[in-house]
């Protein structure tokens, strides 16, 4: 774990050190909620979403009318599934996630978002709960300790610093550690607020 958190920050750093070099800089703060999902390749074993949050920092190179904007944040994942008379076990992970995404500006502040997200496993919770009994679990060891997704998104960027976005990420890799486990990928939209404190 402590690998693959220095990777991320060194990827972060020279990120930033690369978007220094752009027209326009900009560094601030985010936040918002997150609604997650695992998708299974059984369909018996589907899961709904449940409500979330993510925050942390990002740091954004403007070129014209492209930017690179990295962000490192913490996010919180969660998902139920319904067993019927059997009761309902819900899922809880947090990740430390690092977007790089790449912005395109087709007028003022509007802006469309495609990029790659490095997500880390930090800590994952089963909650399971039935007419007779509740109870929790560790299931970290359950699941990958890292994740890769495509985020996509729009968002706007207004000029006093405030920025809205919303984006979809799709896993890309089975991250189920099972040995005969069904493929499992993860499935996040995201909706942020942002200030920017370089304007």
């Amino acid at each position: 774990m402590k690998n693959y958190f220095l990777q991320s920050t060194l990827i972060a750093l020279l990120i930033v050190t690369q978007t220094s070099w752009s027209q326009d800089v900009g560094f601030g703060i985010k936040g918002g909620l997150n609604l997650a999902n695992l998708k299974v390749d059984d369909p018996e074993a589907s899961y709904n979403s449940r409500t979330g949050y993510h925050a942390g920092i990002f740091v954004r190179g403007k070129f014209d009318k492209v930017a690179l904007q990295p962000e490192v944040l913490i996010s919180t994942q969660r998902n139920v599934k319904d067993m019927g008379v059997l009761g309902t076990v819900e899922n809880s992970f947090t990740y430390l996630s690092v977007p790089v995404m790449i912005k395109f500006y087709p007028v003022s502040g509007l802006n469309l978002q495609l990029g790659p997200q490095f997500s880390f496993l930090l800590d994952g919770e089963q909650k399971y709960e039935t007419s007779l009994f509740t109870g929790t679990k560790d299931i970290k060891d359950s699941y990958d300790n890292s994740d890769i997704s495509i985020s996509m998104g729009t968002g706007f960027d207004f000029p006093f610093g405030l920025g809205i976005d919303v984006r979809y990420n799709i896993g890309v890799k089975d991250i189920n550690n099972e040995a005969n486990g069904d493929e499992t990928k993860s499935e996040l939209f995201m909706i942020s607020l942002g200030w920017n404190f370089i304007k």
